[in-house]
């Protein structure tokens, strides 16, 4: 048999596995839902020896309850097991506090400097993503002093002991999903620090600042990794992108500005990865990506994520067209959650095909969201196991 992490290299390097992984990625919200209806605690407590830090110093084989953990409990595997223990954040990171608070709603600041918005809730009833009121860059002077804390330098980006060959070991025998080198992308970061709004106005506005933002990420991102990507090389399965760049109707950045202001950046980080034998490259962005496809993968991008189908993304067209794109996800939430014969057709319609093709882990297209019943999930799960087998 082949281990977890096996089959997920195997099927994102277009092989084939013993069994086809399937991914799921779960809201804190709805395992609190999920014990609510019966789902037995003690049998996703998890105690292990895993690789861990405490105090910023390594520690190998610790043994350490290691939370709450779905997958195992369900049949799924970890899609972002093992990851680069390299800080890509500010540093100094901003004071995580409340700003202000009153019966409805706090504002927080973030550790990266926004301000977020979050309802208040006693009951784990919906989900609700944070609204962000402010961000801490807002022209260049703002920019200037924000980039004080983007030192790539700096010694506290890697563990005390990352010398320790022990690092090298476990990259090589971690069996549990992927080793994952994570970091934002160049929308990511940007509208990270100013927002989507302003971001994407100051193209136009001062488009100057735009071009040293996007430099300066390009030069921040090569050389912060430049060490482990360098120690660890291929050890590495796949280095991970947080783009969102995209919402239902398309993208929230026209081809014509992303091939002008990222593209040639995006280009020089992948060229990096690849000359150090890291050739996986996944874009985790939600929305309608079509418009953008051809310049993602021309920027070195071999792999989307979530391809969420309510947006219109269509992992089987996708396929078709694009054969050596590897795609994650794709199974719409919305009728999965239904159960009964929408769920089934849901995945009938695109597991089988696409298993058949190649290239394709399945899941629900993002995280598994707290409409999800305990029952309906178990029904899901089950199902979808009947075709993974090859």
């Amino acid at each position: 048999m082949m281990t977890p992490r096996e089959r997920i290299k195997a099927v994102i390097n277009f092989k084939k596995p013993d069994v086809l992984p399937w991914i799921e990625d779960f809201y804190d919200e709805t395992v609190i839902r999920w014990f609510k209806e019966g789902l037995p605690a003690d049998k996703l407590t998890v105690l292990e020896y895993v690789m861990c830090f405490r105090d910023g110093v390594f520690l190998l084989n610790w043994p350490a309850v290691t939370g709450f953990d779905p997958h195992s409990y369900f049949g799924t595997q970890k899609f972002f097991g093992c990851y680069v223990p390299v800080d890509v954040g500010p540093i100094p990171r901003f004071k995580l506090r409340v700003l202000r608070e009153n019966d409805r709603y706090l504002d927080l600041l973030t550790e990266t400097g926004s301000i977020a918005r979050q309802l208040k809730q006693s009951e784990y009833k919906w989900y609700n993503m944070p609204m962000f009121t402010e961000f801490p860059v807002k022209d260049r002077k703002s920019w200037e002093e924000y980039k004080k804390r983007m030192n790539p330098k700096d010694p506290r980006r890697y563990p005390k002991d990352w010398d320790s060959d022990a690092y090298i070991d476990v990259f090589e025998n971690y069996q549990q999903g992927n080793t994952i080198l994570s970091f934002n992308g160049f929308y990511g970061f940007g509208t990270q620090i100013m927002g989507i709004p302003i971001f994407n106005t100051m193209f136009y506005k001062n488009p100057e600042l735009m071009n040293e933002i996007a430099e300066y990420w390009e030069y921040f991102t090569i050389e912060t990794v430049r060490e482990a990507v360098e120690t660890l090389k291929d050890r590495i399965d796949m280095a991970y992108l947080f783009e969102d760049m995209a919402e239902k109707h398309g993208p929230c950045i026209s081809p014509k500005l992303f091939r002008e202001f990222f593209l040639p950046h995006y280009k020089n980080v992948t060229d990096f990865l690849r000359k150090n034998k890291i050739d996986r490259v996944l874009l985790d962005s939600d929305g309608n990506l079509n418009p953008l496809i051809d310049l993602i993968i021309e920027a070195g991008v071999t792999g989307l994520w979530p391809i969420e189908v309510n947006a219109g993304m269509d992992a089987i067209s996708l396929r078709k067209k694009y054969g050596n794109l590897f795609l994650v996800g794709n199974l719409d939430k919305r009728e999965l959650a239904k159960g009964g014969e929408a769920m089934r057709k849901e995945v009938d319609s695109k597991v089988p095909v696409l298993k058949e093709m190649g290239g394709y882990i399945p899941g629900v297209d993002h995280a598994v969201h707290v409409e999800f019943t305990l029952q309906k999930f178990q029904e899901y799960a089950g199902y979808l196991q009947k075709h993974l087998p090859y």
